[in-house]
C-alpha cells in the first residue's frame, strides 16, 4: 500500500504537475480537497521559504502526514524583485491575462527585462524539522503573452536557452528546466536518499 503525502495546494496545475512527478514512487499524492481541508492560510511570510514553510506546517498539524508546499513567483530586476512573494496577491482577483499586461507596462522605458522565477518548496513531516529545497530559473519578460499551456505569468517569461515562453513548453519540457521542476529534482533527490 502506497504511503500518503499532501500537497499544500488548491491549484489544479500545481496539483497536476506533482502528481506526475510522484507517478512512480512509493507515495499517494493527497490535495488539500482530498483531505477536506478549505481554510485559508495566511502567507505572511518575508521570503518564498517562510511561506512554503507555513503552509506545510499548517497541514501537517492538521493531518499529521507528511506535507509538501511551495511557494514560488516572479522576480523582475527591474523591478528590484517585484512582485515577488506578492506574485500571487498582486492585483488580486484579476485574471493573469491583465496581471501580465501590468507587468509588460511597468517595464516600458526598461532596457533590462531579466527575470527569474523562484520556487521553494518545504517538506515537513518526515524528519524533525522542515527541509527546504529551492530552484530558480532565468529568462526575460517579454512585450506580449505567447503561447496556451502553463499558468500564471508563463505566457510573458521567455527562457533564452529554449527560445519559447514557459506557456509554450509541454509540461514535460517545462518540468526539465523550471524553477519548479529544479526544486522537485532537489527535493526527490533527498527523498530518495532517505525515504524511497
Amino acid at each position: 500500500m502506497k504511503k500518503q503525502i499532501v500537497i499544500a495546494t488548491n491549484n489544479a496545475n500545481k496539483l497536476k504537475e506533482f502528481k506526475s512527478l510522484f507517478a512512480n514512487t512509493p507515495y499517494e499524492v493527497l490535495s488539500l480537497a482530498d483531505i477536506n481541508f478549505t481554510g485559508v492560510i495566511k502567507e505572511d511570510g518575508e521570503s518564498f521559504s517562510d511561506n512554503a514553510v507555513i503552509k506545510a506546517m499548517t497541514i501537517h498539524k492538521l493531518t499529521n502526514l507528511p506535507v509538501i508546499a511551495d511557494d514560488s513567483g516572479l522576480s523582475v530586476n527591474a523591478l528590484e524583485g517585484f512582485p515577488g512573494v506578492n506574485s500571487a496577491r498582486f492585483m488580486e482577483g484579476s485574471p493573469y491575462t491583465e496581471k501580465n499586461a501590468a507587468i509588460i507596462k511597468m517595464l516600458e522605458g526598461h532596457s533590462d527585462k531579466s527575470a527569474k522565477f523562484i520556487c521553494a518548496i518545504a517538506l515537513v513531516g518526515l524528519d524533525s524539522f522542515p527541509q527546504v529545497f529551492i530552484g530558480e530559473v532565468k529568462g526575460t519578460i517579454i512585450n506580449e503573452a505567447r503561447g496556451e499551456e502553463g499558468f500564471g505569468y508563463d505566457p510573458i517569461f521567455f527562457h533564452p536557452n529554449s527560445q519559447k515562453t514557459f506557456a509554450e513548453m509541454t509540461l514535460e519540457e517545462k518540468d526539465e528546466i523550471s524553477h519548479r521542476g529544479r526544486a522537485t529534482a532537489l527535493l526527490f533527490e533527498y527523498l530518495e536518499t532517505h525515504y524511497f
